[in-house]
């Protein structure tokens, strides 16, 4: 019986037996597939941060260590954990457009999932296992990589590293960990998500005591790799803003709510629902197996917790298990080799009959990751009926804005923040938006979420912090607690935004729009 094998820990993969039509076939259904996934057009609020960031640094011709795109109180100095990829990002957008960044998620995507599947061959697993595994675990491509954010790094480097880690354990040469040295220092200065790879070399430093194998060279590395992530522009402050940032709670922000929290909201239900079917479906099989590798498990039952706790963190979990569960795959698809329905399973007509099958998922992948424009940077105007998560941006109200040559502090939705600072600055400095914990004091931030939320105590915000310009989701209770506030008018409305000015300045108020919705586009 299958439960009978325990699931070894190879270092060199097994001489193959898949029919290497099923396995190249696979792949290419897999790889049209993964494209599908990771076309996604629609712009993620957080890249306008970035770009803003590398537009102040390019042009400034001095590192930004104050903000000056916001108008709320804010920290000092601003720590921001993703300035790289900032400066990255802006030339890639000012020479290539939108198109420039998409190729550069792409290509990302694309190396992490190689990765992935080196790994797992590395430890012993068969090409058909492996690409078995991936089609599994895909689920983190719809999660981690709308264009285009700093964690496409993270992303990256974290199965990079658990290669690196393996490669070490299985074969007892630790030479290759110095190369995570480097690689901490790069991470560090592009995404905070660093974080992930330190605790999996405390990790496997752990496991590997706990299974009494050698486990210095993984703590050394361990405290050097901290050493190394000093190499920023902060020094020391940056610690100092990560061990606040670990420990804020984010409960207004929805891709940092947990799991059983999104259930309840009715928020991210598929994500959910596919995310715990893959985690139980994936514990059941390692357990009739008997997986018994003590430090993959370390690291599976941790991200499996992180995932749990926070919606952005199930894509670990993805990740880990693309890497760990092919070789148990392997290991349960040997045993099966010698009964006689599995060799009847490759009949001529069953091969044939997945050649086609074949054909027709990779064409029909291809069709719809080339139908949606892959390379456009897509801007959604109004929200989708019935959306409760859908980002969108209000082009409406930018419009009205310039055209009206308003200016000055402008207070607006969080997810809004990072397009208006890249489009608007100078002219307008913004509320609080998505840099959220890198620039502003968590008081601030509760002030703030009070505000949107329309509690009783949101007069009080507009007198602490009293803004020019008000623009807001023309869906929310807070827009109706507005307009119902005679100190304000309404100048602008459609299907997603409402824009208010002071009552009392008929100059920067030339009268109600309401204007019909906008085309998508970009800036």
């Amino acid at each position: 019986m299958p439960g009978s094998v325990p699931v070894p820990a190879l270092l060199s993969p097994p001489a193959s037996s898949d029919p290497s039509w099923l396995v190249r076939g696979l792949g290419l259904v897999f790889l049209a597939r993964a494209l599908e996934r990771l076309t996604q057009t629609a712009a993620d609020p957080d890249l306008w941060g970035y770009l803003a960031f590398g537009r102040l640094f390019w042009q400034s011709g001095r590192f930004p260590y104050e903000d000056v795109f916001a108008y709320l109180p804010t920290l000092d100095p601003w720590v921001y954990h993703e300035w790289l990829t900032g400066v990255l990002f802006y030339p890639l957008y000012m020479n290539l457009g939108g198109a420039g960044l998409q190729v550069l998620k792409y290509l990302l995507g694309l190396a992490t999932l190689a990765l992935i599947y080196a790994t797992a061959r590395r430890r012993g697993a068969t090409p058909l296992a492996a690409i078995l595994a991936l089609f599994l675990v895909q689920g983190f491509l719809a999660l981690g990589y709308s264009p285009v954010r700093a964690q496409v790094f993270t992303y990256l480097f974290f199965p990079l590293t658990l290669y690196l880690l393996e490669t070490a354990r299985l074969s007892g040469r630790f030479c290759r960990l110095w190369l995570l040295l480097p690689l901490q220092a790069l991470w560090a200065n592009l995404h905070g998500g660093f974080l992930a790879g330190l605790g999996m070399v405390a990790l496997y430093s752990l496991g590997e005591a706990l299974s009494r194998r050698p486990f210095l060279p993984y703590l050394g590395i361990f405290f050097l790799s901290g050493l190394a992530t000093l190499i920023n522009p902060y020094g020391l402050k940056y610690w100092h803003y990560l061990t606040a940032a670990v420990s804020l709670p984010r409960s207004d922000i929805s891709e940092w709510i947990s799991l059983w929290r999104a259930y309840k909201m009715g928020l991210f239900l598929q994500e959910c629902f596919l995310y715990l079917a893959v985690v139980v479906l994936s514990s059941l099989f390692l357990a009739w197996v008997r997986w018994r590798e003590l430090t993959p498990l370390l690291i599976f039952g941790l991200t499996v917790y992180l995932g749990l706790g926070h919606l952005r963190h199930q894509v670990f979990t993805y990740l880990v298990l693309g890497v760990y569960l092919p070789t148990a795959i392997t290991s349960f698809i040997e045993v099966w080799r010698g009964d006689p329905r599995w060799t009847r399973l490759w009949q001529p007509y069953l091969k044939g009959a997945g050649v086609l099958l074949g054909i027709l998922f990779f064409s029909f992948y291809t069709y719809k990751t080339l139908a949606a424009g892959p390379f456009r940077l897509n801007l959604p105007p109004v929200p989708q009926s019935g959306a409760k998560s859908q980002i969108y941006y209000p082009l409406g109200a930018v419009k009205y804005l310039k055209d009206n040559y308003l200016k000055g502090n402008l207070l607006t939705e969080f997810n809004w923040g990072e397009y208006l600072i890249w489009v608007l600055f100078p002219d307008c400095r913004v509320s609080l938006d998505g840099r959220y914990e890198t620039v502003y004091p968590e008081v601030v931030c509760r002030e703030y979420f009070d505000f949107m939320k329309g509690r009783d105590n949101w007069r009080e915000f507009l007198a602490k912090y009293p803004p020019d310009l008000i623009l807001l989701d023309s869906r929310s209770r807070i827009c109706s607690l507005i307009r119902q506030d005679k100190s304000w008018q309404q100048v602008y409305a459609d299907e997603g935004a409402a824009l208010f000015v002071p009552a009392k300045d008929q100059a920067a108020a030339p009268g109600f729009k309401r204007a019909a919705s906008p085309a998508s586009g970009g800036p």
